[in-house]
């Protein structure tokens, strides 16, 4: 992150724009995952990036798992 470390019990997410199209992914300051859309290759270039709660991340990921019928 540019501006201020990772608060604690936070996490990264960013929406990265890459030649076929944006992506999204969650990590922190020296990881990520990508959770949706193409791979980034040659690395994209980060458009938004923002800091979630990870305990109302899971709070609110949780209804859409059950949806799917998991527990």
């Amino acid at each position: 992150m540019s501006d201020s470390e990772l608060a604690p019990g936070k996490v990264l997410i960013e929406v990265i724009s890459g030649p076929e199209g944006p992506c999204l992914s969650i990590g922190d300051e020296s990881t990520g995952h990508r959770l949706a859309g193409p791979k980034p290759w040659g690395g994209g270039s980060v458009t938004h990036q923002f800091q979630v709660d990870v305990e109302e991340l899971i709070r609110e990921a949780h209804p859409f798992r059950e949806a799917r019928g998991e527990k």
